[in-house]
């Protein structure tokens, strides 16, 4: 995961080739593991703490998945559709470990490229299928580097290509609004000091001054003008 406070984002990166987090597509949704690669994860820690708190905190979450070494695919922003939950993962070390698992689905909920290996339908059919997936996708990917072939060309793997996604319309911050007073949600009242592009920077009289995703405020109702 990588924060970017300049523009408020948050990228996160499911990564397929390294066999050190074991992500999961179940029933449409993304079983994301967090960061700590190894020893027990803590969610309260770093980008954990940033990736649990979406929705509220006014951070856009962009996902990337790569499925062929240094090919990173872009699915879009994401949204956290259930509560985080543990799990139990090999770390980098091999020792079994505590990892958080956050459920996330891209915004819209397009059909974004997937590797079918690690595609279910639903919980079920994961416990019945997906015991090893992670163990033979390394195997294919080690035998496929000797052969100096790329994953996607194995035809046990098919892909599924998202349609194109139509363009968003550009988000426009009217700059009256600076010196407005607001209610947020989690930091409670504040005053809009600056307006940069798509950031508005609030100064909060709780915990001093946040740069806030405006449209994310506003579509999910973060803020409120007093």
């Amino acid at each position: 995961m990588r924060r970017s406070k300049t523009t408020n984002t948050l990228v996160i990166v499911s990564d397929y080739t390294k066999g050190i987090y074991h992500d999961k597509w179940i029933g449409g949704v993304l079983h994301f593991t967090g960061m700590g690669k190894t020893g027990d994860q803590d969610i309260n820690w770093a980008q954990n703490a940033t990736l649990a708190a979406c929705g509220r905190n006014g951070v856009d979450i962009h996902l990337f998945e790569v499925m062929n070494a240094g090919e990173y695919i872009y699915c879009g922003r994401i949204e956290l559709v259930d509560k985080p939950y543990t799990d139990i993962q090999p770390g980098e070390d091999g020792i079994d470990r505590k990892v958080w698992m956050f459920p996330i689905r891209p915004v819209p909920d397009n059909d974004v490229e997937k590797p079918t290996m690690f595609v279910f339908k639903d919980m079920d059919d994961f416990k019945t299928r997906g015991k090893n997936v992670d163990e033979e996708y390394m195997r294919m990917i080690a035998e496929q580097k000797k052969s100096g072939k790329k994953v996607a060309e194995k035809p046990a793997l098919p892909i599924s290509v998202a349609p194109p996604v139509p363009p968003r319309s550009a988000v426009v911050v009217p700059p009256e609004i600076v010196g407005k007073q607001v209610k947020h949600k989690a930091y409670g009242e504040g005053t809009i000091t600056e307006v940069t592009d798509t950031i508005i920077v609030v100064s909060f009289n709780s915990v001093g001054e946040k740069k806030l995703g405006y449209e994310v405020c506003i579509k999910n109702k973060l803020i409120e003008f007093v």
